[in-house]
C-alpha cells in the first residue's frame, strides 16, 4: 500500500518524475471515464467493421479489451502513457547495407524486452511512492489502444499517418502504458497540427492511408513484410520498393520529423538502449539473402527484427535486390533461387528476372 497520501497534482508530478527516472522521455496522464471506454473506441470499432484490420485478426479478437480497459481491470481509473525515442537518422549505404532498408523503429534492440524491464520497476515505484496501489503495464503487444491513450494524455496527437506526433520532437517514438487504480491530475491533450498537409497520404507507395488518419492494413507493407514475415502478395512486390522489413515512409516525409533548419530532424537524442549497435548492423543485402540459421541466431540476438524471422528477412532482402536491380546481389540471388524453401526460391527467381529486364 502507498506510504503517503498525495494530491492528484502531486500524483501527476511524481508519476512523471519516476517515468523519466526509468528512461521514458515523455509521459502523461489520462483518466478513464465512468463508462470505462477508451479514447477513440468508436473509431476503432468502425475501423474493424470496415475490414481495415485485414489479416490481423487478433485486433478483432481483442476488440472488447481494447475499447474498454475495465473489461480486464475493473479498478482502472487512469492511464499513464509513456514514450521513448529511437534513432530516426539515415543509416548506412542504400543499395548495399541491410540497415539502410529496415524501418527505423525495427533497427534497434527488442524494445518489448527493454520496456518490460523498465515498466516492472516503474510500476513498483509508483505504488511505493503513493501514486497508486495497483498498476498493470503493457507494451504494444497488449490489448490497449495505446496511441489513443497517449493522445488523450497529452504525449502527442494522432496524425494523418496514424502515428503519434509530438509538436517539437516528431514521431520517432515507441509507446507503453501503465493502467492505474488512482486518478492523478490529467494532462491536457495537444491540438491537431497536421493542418492541410497530406505528404504522408501522397507518399505511401500502396495508398494504404485511405483517408486522413485511416490505415487499411490490407494495403500496408508492414502487414506483409514484417507482421506476416515477408509474405507480400505478388501484386505488391514492386510497391515494396526498397523497404526490406517494415516501412516508415509516412514518417520520413512528415514535416514534424524534419523541422526547418534541423538536419537531424529531432531536438532530443534517441534512447541509448534503443539505439545501441547490434551485430546485424554490418550485414549487407547480399549476405542477408543467403543468411543461414546459425548466422541469424548469432547476429540477431536481442534484435527487434527477430519478429520478422529468418525467412522474412531473406524475403525482404531479395525483394529489395529485385526492385533496385542490384547486380551486386546476383550471385546471392542465384544461390537462393535453388533454395529448398519454395517461397525463397520463387522470390529469388522473380528478383533475377527483374535484373534480366534491366540488362
Amino acid at each position: 500500500m502507498p506510504t503517503a497520501t498525495l494530491t492528484p497534482p502531486q500524483q501527476n508530478l511524481q508519476a512523471k518524475q519516476l517515468a523519466a527516472k526509468h528512461g521514458f522521455a515523455l509521459s502523461g496522464i489520462a483518466l478513464v471515464g465512468e463508462d470505462g471506454l477508451s479514447p477513440r473506441a468508436a473509431e476503432f470499432s468502425a475501423w474493424l467493421a470496415a475490414g481495415h484490420h485485414g489479416p490481423l485478426d487478433y485486433m478483432q479478437k481483442t476488440q472488447q479489451a481494447r475499447t474498454n480497459p475495465r473489461t480486464r481491470f475493473p479498478w482502472a481509473r487512469s492511464v499513464l502513457a509513456l514514450a521513448a525515442f529511437y534513432d530516426g537518422s539515415p543509416r548506412k549505404q542504400p543499395g548495399r547495407d541491410l540497415l539502410a532498408h529496415v524501418a527505423r523503429y525495427a533497427r534497434g534492440r527488442d524494445y518489448h524486452l527493454i520496456f518490460e524491464r523498465r515498466l516492472k520497476k516503474l510500476a513498483r515505484d509508483l505504488v511505493a511512492a503513493g501514486v497508486c496501489s495497483k498498476a498493470h503495464y503493457y507494451v504494444d503487444t497488449g490489448p490497449v489502444l495505446e496511441r489513443a491513450w497517449a493522445e488523450a494524455a497529452g504525449v502527442g496527437w494522432i496524425g494523418k499517418n496514424t502515428c503519434l506526433i509530438h509538436p517539437a520532437l516528431g514521431s520517432y517514438m515507441l509507446l507503453a502504458e501503465i493502467i492505474l487504480d488512482s486518478a492523478p491530475e490529467p494532462d491536457r491533450p495537444h491540438a491537431f497540427h497536421c493542418g492541410s498537409c497530406r505528404r504522408c497520404l501522397d507518399a505511401c507507395p500502396t495508398q494504404a492511408l485511405v483517408a486522413p488518419g485511416v490505415l487499411d492494413s490490407r494495403r500496408c507493407l508492414v502487414t506483409w513484410n514484417l507482421e506476416l514475415r515477408g509474405q507480400t502478395p505478388a501484386e505488391m512486390l514492386s510497391a515494396q520498393g526498397d523497404q526490406a522489413v517494415g516501412c516508415d515512409i509516412c514518417q520520413a516525409v512528415c514535416p514534424f520529423n524534419a523541422p526547418a533548419g534541423r538536419d537531424a530532424g529531432r531536438t532530443t537524442p534517441p534512447d541509448p538502449e534503443l539505439a545501441a549497435p547490434l551485430p546485424w548492423h554490418t550485414l549487407t543485402l547480399a549476405e542477408c539473402i543467403v543468411l543461414t540459421v546459425d548466422r541469424f541466431n548469432a547476429a540477431f540476438v536481442g534484435s527487434a527484427l527477430r519478429r520478422a524471422g529468418l525467412k522474412g528477412l531473406r524475403l525482404g532482402a531479395i525483394t529489395v535486390a529485385g526492385n533496385l536491380k542490384l547486380s551486386d546481389c546476383r550471385t546471392a540471388l542465384e544461390q537462393s533461387a535453388a533454395d529448398a524453401d519454395p517461397g525463397i526460391a520463387a522470390r529469388s527467381q522473380w528478383a533475377l528476372s527483374m535484373l534480366r529486364n534491366e540488362r
